[in-house]
């Protein structure tokens, strides 16, 4: 799906504001928690401006292999 630049913006608005239900147009998305709209928007935002990168985490596992 192509997102564009507003539905970012909108969706922003909705995570500052609080809510859960994001308008755009005559469209209208109730999302499920903020954790999922935030994936939604890293996303979004991934795909309108390729070249920002999300931040990953790397956690290295030791075994004394006992």
């Amino acid at each position: 799906m192509a997102y564009t630049q507003a539905q970012i913006d909108s969706l922003k608005k909705a995570i500052a504001s609080g809510v859960l239900i994001v308008r755009h147009g005559d469209e209208q998305i109730t999302y499920r928690s903020l954790a999922e709209m935030r994936r939604v928007l890293a996303d979004m935002e991934g795909e309108v401006n390729p070249t920002v990168q999300t931040a990953r985490r790397t956690v290295a596992g030791f075994s004394r292999g006992l």
